[in-house]
């Protein structure tokens, strides 16, 4: 079968995957192809524009039966009708942990009783799971618990230092993202808060080893090792004993803080997983494992253990939706020989009656399920390897303390080999997921256009009082009506004026401003959908009361670094893509004295989370980057600019990587240079870009990507009569 460009793509889409037999990768899917003419041929600048894509305003309304496109279907219905709230406001699947009747303080006494009881002087209490989650249950959001910080990343270090008193030190460290949040949510009586990276601030892990060493009650630093990375407890481990000042001992059978939490701890949940069909993930598991086994051989290996929620997901092509927030994973481990697969799991998530799982599952050649209890134990027994044979294990930073020390104990640590075999498969998405990445990212384009028509008219026009939670829950209400929407891929940020200079605030149902349109306005919103995952970012100025000469430099400052990445041609297979590339965006704002604290860029799954390791822009890259930068890999693009309890600016698309013809000529290894393709598809706000701070080709690239928004979605929208955001478009997208 061909494909027709008058036939709906996701029609198409849906006859080739409907039998479930045949790994739909083995189709030839139609590449998007650029149909803009950015320049004609003698225009010396042509390959330094970002190719757009190409129209694809007739794939979105196919795939359902409950949008009737001819009948007056609005929405951006602006009537009386309530908002949903937000689904993490719910009862039904809350994010943030319910009142203790326990205060802070009397939380901090109760854990240094047990911290003297065990002869522990430091305790370290990190935010991840034993899977090293980046967002986690609400059973694991122990230091959530104990330091009223609710931010996604930190980690709590609490010294006992007089046993008599019961008192010490309480620290948090976090980074960036999330200092001034952390400055408003921590007791300043109880906690010190250390910024990550910023100038007169020691690394937690130094400060700990220092305090430990000097503590009078106990030289010992103690952690659950269940939830501390590898990484982490190899650093304390190697300087105990280098130093032999302080001693490293792990509690391996007792958290501290479970003991302290008690009764009021939440259980983990028992969202039943279910299949995402072929026609979404475009490769049988058993196709996956052929790959897997191939890497495992190449490094002579007999067992992989994955530990890695996300990767697990994606191996199976199974989800489930309230395991963890944000997140669509099922709490699991799995281990991986030549010839067999073991998926541990709670057989209670597994359900019965689910003809299609189970029809699935048994189609995964030499499959056995095991309960998730029984992991442990099984990995203990990893012995009697033939010489050289070694036991693949995720990355340092992805592998519990835990689990090492339970494998190395039957294993010889030379024959352990540490590389997360599957993320590094899975950020390069197969022809499928590429082609449903297209579809998510036009869907939820769409419905952050009808949102912010929706905003604009409702704060200039009819002056009404909009607060930030109830546009975040009007972009939610937009994107429920649309076709496979899953839930949000995080926490919606929505901030007015000073909060958007909280990089990742996010208002509540309790505590919220009301959105002044005097003042820049921040939009960060993602969404899961079986089709991808997204992430989008824009910085609106509603009206022109207020507007300033210094909002409109930030934002253009902000724009210019945003399209020098989108625009960036880089040889494949360097060892340092990322940092490279974190310097396109940055460069603008460095040539103003000015910067950013936080990553510039980021992967992005296909349904999956929202942070796909290991691809990142960032300042210092964490690690080698050579060959994660190839066709195929989805990441943001998100430079932002920040004054504090004033204003904050932030754009953010994603972009997919690209090879680039060989007109553009080669590298100095003969291979074709890589660059990016702009897959999403939102205006930027007109009334904060100062063309005097823009080249001739950045207004070319705005105007020719403007004008591409109007042919993708002039006609859609009136086509589901959205005709006030109809004109909110054609306005913003006017050339500059």
């Amino acid at each position: 079968m061909t494909y027709s460009e008058k036939q709906p793509l996701l029609e198409y889409s849906k006859k080739i995957a409907d039998d479930h037999e045949v790994s739909v990768r083995s189709f030839n899917f139609p590449i998007f192809e650029n149909t803009l003419s950015l320049f004609n041929s003698i225009n010396p600048f042509q390959n330094c524009l970002t190719p757009l894509t190409r129209k694809v305003s007739d794939i979105l309304l196919n795939d359902t039966d409950d949008i009737d496109v001819d009948s007056d279907y609005n929405l951006s219905d602006d009537e009386d009708t309530p908002l949903p709230d937000l689904p993490y406001e719910s009862d039904d699947f809350p994010i943030l942990l319910p009142s203790s009747k326990l205060s802070q303080r009397e939380k901090l006494y109760e854990l240094r009783k047990l911290m003297k009881e065990y002869n522990i002087g430091t305790y370290i209490i990190p935010s991840e799971d034993e899977h090293q989650s980046e967002y986690t249950s609400l059973s694991d959001k122990r230091r959530e618990y104990i330091t009223g910080f609710t931010g996604s990343a930190g980690i709590a270090i609490v010294t006992l230092t007089n046993a008599n008193t019961l008192t010490g030190e309480a620290i948090l460290s976090t980074d960036g993202r999330y200092f001034l949040q952390a400055e408003k949510q921590l007791n300043p009586r109880l906690w010190k808060l250390f910024k990550q990276g910023a100038a007169g601030y020691k690394p937690w892990h130094e400060w700990s080893v220092e305090s430990a060493s000097k503590n009078g009650f106990s030289k010992v630093i103690s952690c659950d090792p269940r939830v501390v990375s590898l990484s982490i407890g190899e650093y304390f481990d190697k300087q105990a004993k280098f130093h032999k000042s302080f001693q490293f001992k792990p509690l391996l059978l007792v958290n501290l803080v479970d003991e302290i939490w008690g009764a009021e701890k939440p259980s983990r949940p028992l969202d039943p997983i279910y299949v995402l069909p072929l026609r979404y993930s475009g490769e049988h598991t058993n196709d996956k494992l052929t790959k897997i086994r191939q890497a495992m051989k190449e490094k002579n290996s007999t067992h992989y253990v994955v530990s890695e929620l996300d990767s697990i997901a994606w191996l199976f092509n199974l989800r489930a939706d309230k395991d963890i927030p944000f997140t669509p994973v099922f709490f699991a481990y799995a281990l991986v020989t030549l010839d067999s697969i073991v998926l541990y799991v709670n057989n209670d998530k597994l359900p019965n009656d689910d003809a299609q799982l189970n029809e699935y599952l048994s189609s995964i050649e030499n499959l056995t399920i095991k309960d998730y209890n029984e992991f442990f134990k099984d990995v203990s027994k990893l012995s009697e390897l033939k010489d050289k044979e070694s036991v693949v294990l995720p990355t340092r930073s992805a592998t519990s303390y835990a689990l090492y020390d339970t494998i190395s104990k039957s294993v010889n640590k030379s024959l352990l080999y540490h590389e997360s075999i599957i993320a590094n498969l899975k950020i390069f998405k197969n022809k499928t997921e590429l082609f449903n990445a297209k579809i998510a990212q036009y869907k939820d384009s769409l419905a952050f256009i009808i949102f912010s028509a929706w905003l604009d008219y409702q704060l200039v026009i009819k002056k009404k009082k909009i607060s930030e939670y109830d546009a975040a829950c009007k972009i939610y209400s937009i994107r429920q009506k649309l076709p496979n929407f899953k839930g949000l891929s995080y926490e919606t940020i929505s901030s007015t004026g000073a909060n958007a200079a909280i990089i990742h605030y996010a208002p509540t149902k309790t505590e919220h401003l009301i959105i002044d349109p005097t003042k820049p306005y921040l939009i960060d919103s993602g969404a899961h959908y079986l089709e991808g995952t997204t992430d989008i970012t824009r910085t609106y100025k509603f009206g022109y009361h207020g507007l300033t000469d210094r909002d409109k430099l930030y934002y253009t400052l902000v724009l210019k670094g945003h399209l020098s990445l989108a625009m960036a041609k880089f040889p494949p297979n360097s060892s340092s893509t990322g940092t490279i590339l974190d310097a396109f965006a940055r460069q603008p704002l460095w040539n103003k004295g000015l910067d950013f604290n936080h990553g510039t860029g980021h992967g992005v799954a296909s349904f999956g989370p929202v942070h796909e390791g290991p691809l990142y822009i960032l300042t210092t890259s964490g690690g080698p980057s050579k060959g994660l930068f190839q066709p195929g890999a989805i990441l943001t693009d998100e430079p932002g600019y920040y004054v504090d309890g004033e204003v904050g600016f932030r754009i953010e698309s994603e972009l997919e990587v690209v090879e680039c013809d060989g007109s553009l000529g080669k590298t100095r290894q003969g291979e074709n240079f890589l660059g990016f393709n702009y897959l999403t598809k939102v205006p930027f706000c007109r009334k904060l870009i100062d063309t005097t701070q823009l080249s001739p080709i950045e207004i070319q690239w705005i105007n020719e990507y403007h004008q591409s928004i109007r042919d993708d979605f002039g006609s859609k929208l009136l086509e589901l009569n959205e005709k006030k955001v109809y004109s909110w478009l054609l306005n913003e997208t006017e050339p500059i």
